[in-house]
Order: C-alpha cells, then structure tokens, then sequence
C-alpha cells in the first residue's frame, strides 16, 4: 500500500487530495485500487503517513520516539581502519598470518599507546575486533607470547620491510642513514640495562641503546636493541656486515654521526667496497688538519681576512658559510666555516670567561669572611667543577693561596681560621688554541668528485636528522618509555613494534607530502578519530542497529592522499558492520 495524492483545479484554484492506494495483478496488467479515501492533508501530514505505510510493508525500517533512541556503544573507526589499510598495503598481514595481536600493538602506538596489560580493553574499544575475529578472545599472556615469537621475527622483519621499499620504489637514493640513542628504563629491572653515556640526559638511570638506520625518506629498515653501555663507534662492524649479507646491498653510502668515526670503522666500511660520509669531532680536527686550515685563530674583526687567505670558498653569495675540500692520505675532507656559528662562539666564550671570573671573585669573597676552617682539597674540587661546566679547564691555571684569619668568638676569644684565596690565569696561548676551532665543521668521505661533490657531502651529512627526527617520534608520540616489560626478548619486541608505528607514521608523511598535505601525520589520525562507528537502540523495542558517523569532506581528502577511500565505500563498511553485529 501506499499514499496517492490527486490534484485538481476548480475555478482557477488548485486542490490536493489523498487516498490510501494497493496495487493488484489482472492478468498481465499492473493496476491500482483505492481502499480508503483520506482527503486533504499537509505537506507533513502526508510525510507522516507515507512514512507509517512504508514502516507496514518493510520490516527493516522502525518507527520510534526521538528520546526512545540511544546511543549504547561508540567505537574508534576512521583512524584505526586507515592504519589497518596502511598495514595492509604494506602486506605486514602476510608476514604475520599467525600473530593477532602485533597488528594490534602496532596501531594502538600510532594512536593510543598504552601498556600491553592494557591492551585488550582498549582494543574493544575500536573496530579492531570486527576486522581480526581473533581479537574477540583474550588471554592475559597471549600478547607476551606474540612478543617473544616478534623478537625470534626481528631479522627476517627487517628484511621483509626492506624488500617491500625496494618493490614499491619508497627507496629512490643509495645513501642510508644510521645513528644511535638511549633509552633510560624505569620500574622492574631489565637485564640489558647498564649505566652508559645517556642522550636524555639522565646519566643516573640504567638505560639500553638502540641503533637504527633509515632510508633518506625516513623509512626505518634496521635497528638493534643493545645493552646500555655500549658505545657508539663499536656498533659500525655489525652493521657493514648486514647491510652485506643480510640485505644484499651492493653499493650503498652510510651517513652517520661523527662520534662511530674511527680509522678501524672507515677502514671496515671501504673493504666492503661501501661509501661513507661522516664529520670529525674537534679533538679529531685538531690533530689532524687543523694547522693546514686554521694555523692562527680568527677574530670578530679580522675573520673574513682569515678565511680568504686559508682558500675557503663561499656556498652561496650570501657569505654566510665558506667551505674548503682538503685531501691528505687519500682521505677526501671538506671544512665548512659558519660566520654566525663563529660569532656565537666567541662571544659565547668571552661570556663564560667572564662568569668563571665573577664565580672565582664570590668564592674568594666567601673564603675571605670564613668562620672555621677551609680544606684546600674542598676549594679546588669546588673551582675545578666551575671551570668544567663552563668548558675552560685546559684555558686557565688555578693557584690556590693559604690565608690565615682572626677570627673573634661570641666569647670575645680570638681564633685563627685557615682559608685560601683563588688567583686565576688564562693561558692565552690555550684559548688561541680552541678559538682556531670556532665555526669549524669538518666532513669525511671517501666516494669521489664523480660520486659526490662538495656540496652534496655536506647535503647528505645534513640530512641525518632524519634519524634524529624518527627518534624523537618513537620517543615522544609512540611512548618508548616507559617500557612495562623486563626481559629482553620483549624489551627488543617493544621496540620492534614503536619501529613499526614509526613506520607507519612515516608512510603517512610521505604520501601526506606528495599530496601537497602540509599536516602531520598526528594531526590526521586526531582529525580521523571524530569519525567513530555507533551502536544505537530503540529502548522500546530492544531493537539495535550499527552506524558509521558521516565522513566529512577534509577526513574524505585524508583517506584519499593515503590511497585507504576503500574504508568508507558503503560496499566496505556494509561488510564491517555486518562483521561487527556477530560481535557486539
């Protein structure tokens, strides 16, 4: 049955009328007949009633007061199915056919990141389980199970993310990029924590190192989780071998940090027949070509004089940055000088000299009024440490004089106190000495002019922060600490997983980027998670019913710069929920 509305015109004037109509077969013909004639009605009414008849013939749709409909259930959706899509084009679900939960953990870190005691509550909270059934079962130890198979996984992971770069043609560049962090560790003890150099300056906490090498466009393919004291220069040898063996790169170009430069690394690196390029550290500089391009220190006044007689050359003709290739030995070097850089220093140094100066005059002025006695062993521990903080140790002679003061007592008695006096002396020929090295950056490599020219040297040195940029990701947004678990096999899994967030998060940037997308790859999943699917129900009727949120125009241009539109095609999201009735 349904609502027929008649019109007719009576004396130039329009009128409407209703009746109630059913359809009916007459041989071949489809005809009509009225079973109740209504009248006129309002637009609305008219609404109302089509509506009522429609609810009569069709089960599916359900009349009920706007206060009898709740919403009882709300989960993450857009976010969380983005980030499976994305797992998914990388084929992570082939790597892992057995393990549910590493998907699981993985997602969770880009989003959410929580402990994996935890991680089961919050999953039921997404849409996760409608997509991966297994989810919907939960033992306490399964995730700890999956992460110790994760760390037996860890080589052949690498492997399989680096082939998969090479097969989707994400590496467009021979040059890796490598460099070292740590990770303090707090609660339970772990065993591979030791006390070592910290990088988040917490020299007090056990801690791990963790070294990692990316491609140029940030995609993380190599890391290893190593005990807190290891030091980075022994770190290089294992890696040259597996970037060999492992991986099979033939040719390639390491970019690392200039603290893994030794003569035994460089020498390691060149028998693999692979490039290198690197920087010095100062004392490294200092003794090995630093009277051939800085004899005599430059000044603020007389700099440029300086570096247009040692035959450095400006970058650009904003003469801010000079550079000078020098070869000894065989070895290719390129010593950059940085005016600013420059200036800053030297005034920086001034500025300490000065505050060491006004430091020493206070203590003297507090060891002339002592009231008891002074150790000259206190006194010189006290002045040795000013002078460390401030950099000027090997700038300046400390002489530390007795004094004798009378001294009277709340008695009228007079006493006599031991105490110093501080005289300090700059070594003017020292200062000369660390002054050569203000703005001074050296780069060493040995691939040639063909290879690489100067330029593209110092580019490539430039570009390693893109490691310490994916440090600071899986530090800050994915939470590496703190970690929830001791052993070792989960402590190297844990890491694993914030390495494979990261990955993730850096697919998004990449794709986000040659979409002309200047957002974050946080910033899209914050936009994503208001888009949530919605169990409603008629509290009359106990009737339930899953709804996906409207997807807005901007999330619309998110999915379709990620290559993931798939995940709100109705034919897509009508399999999901359908998933999602069996499981809510």
């Amino acid at each position: 049955m349904f609502l027929k509305k008649s019109s007719t015109t009576i004396n130039g004037k329009r009128y409407h009328h209703y009746k109630i109509v059913e359809s009916y077969r007459d041989g071949n013909k489809v005809k009509h007949r009225i079973v109740f004639n209504i009248g006129t009605l309002t637009d609305e009414q008219a609404e109302q009633l089509r509506l009522a008849l429609q609810v009569q013939s069709n089960p599916s749709l359900v009349v009920a007061k706007e206060n009898d409909i709740v919403v009882t259930k709300s989960l993450s959706y857009l976010n969380v199915m983005m980030l499976y899509q994305l797992w998914q084009q990388w084929n992570l679900g082939q790597f892992f056919p057995e393990d549910r939960w590493v998907e699981a953990l993985v997602i969770n870190r880009c989003i959410d990141p929580t402990s994996q005691i935890q991680l089961q509550s919050w999953t039921a909270n997404t849409i996760l389980p409608a997509v991966i059934p297994a989810l919907r079962t939960y033992d306490e130890y399964d995730v700890y199970r999956e992460l110790d198979r994760l760390t037996k996984q860890e080589d052949d992971l690498q492997v399989f993310l680096y082939e998969q770069l090479k097969k989707r043609q994400r590496i467009h560049s021979e040059a890796f990029f490598y460099d070292i962090t740590s990770s303090y560790v707090e609660g339970s003890r772990c065993v591979m924590a030791k006390l070592g150099y910290s990088r988040d300056h917490r020299p007090d906490r056990e801690q791990i190192v963790i070294a990692l090498m990316i491609t140029p466009e940030g995609y993380p393919f190599y890391w290893r989780v190593l005990e807190g004291n290891t030091q980075d220069i022994t770190t290089v040898e294992a890696l040259v071998q597996d970037v060999r063996k492992r991986f099979g790169i033939e040719r390639c170009t390491l970019v690392f940090d200039r603290g893994m430069v030794s003569a035994d690394n460089l020498k390691a690196i060149g028998q693999q027949q692979l490039k290198y390029v690197s920087a010095m550290d100062k004392d490294e500089i200092r003794t090995t070509l630093l009277d051939k391009i800085m004899p005599d220190a430059a000044t603020s006044e007389d700099w440029e004089q300086v570096v247009a007689m040692r035959e450095f050359r400006p970058w650009d003709e904003n003469e801010f940055l000079f550079y000078r290739p020098v070869v000894l030995s065989d070895r290719r070097y390129i010593v950059t000088f940085d005016v600013q850089r420059f200036l800053d220093q030297t005034k920086h140094r001034k500025r300490q000299m000065q505050n060491v100066e006004q430091s020493i005059n206070q203590i003297n002025e507090s060891l002339r009024n002592a009231r008891k006695s002074r150790k000259s062993e206190v006194v010189e521990q006290e002045v040795n440490q000013l002078l460390s903080r401030k950099g000027l140790k090997k700038q300046a002679k400390v002489t530390i004089e007795p004094l004798s003061l009378a001294v009277t007592t709340s008695k009228g008695n007079t006493r006599t106190v031991k105490s110093f006096q501080i005289q300090l002396e700059w070594l003017e020929d020292q200062i000369q000495n660390a002054a050569r090295l203000d703005g001074l950056t050296c780069f060493i490599t040995n691939m040639s002019m063909d290879e690489a020219d100067d330029r593209e040297v110092i580019e490539l040195y430039r570009r390693k922060n893109k490691v310490e940029e994916a440090f600071h990701e899986i530090k800050s947004h994915l939470q590496l600490r703190p970690m929830h678990v001791t052993r070792t096999e989960r402590v190297k899994a844990h890491v694993t997983v914030c390495m494979l967030a990261n990955f993730l998060m850096n697919d998004m940037e990449v794709q986000l980027k040659a979409a002309n997308h200047n957002c974050s790859p946080t910033d899209v999943l914050d936009d994503l998670q208001s888009c949530q699917l919605h169990r409603l129900e008629i509290t009359t009727s106990k009737r339930k019913m899953l709804k996906v949120q409207e997807v807005s125009e901007q999330q619309k241009q998110w999915l379709q710069a990620l290559h993931c539109e798939k995940v709100v095609q109705e034919k897509f999201k009508k399999q999901v929920l359908k998933n999602a009735e069996s499981w809510l």
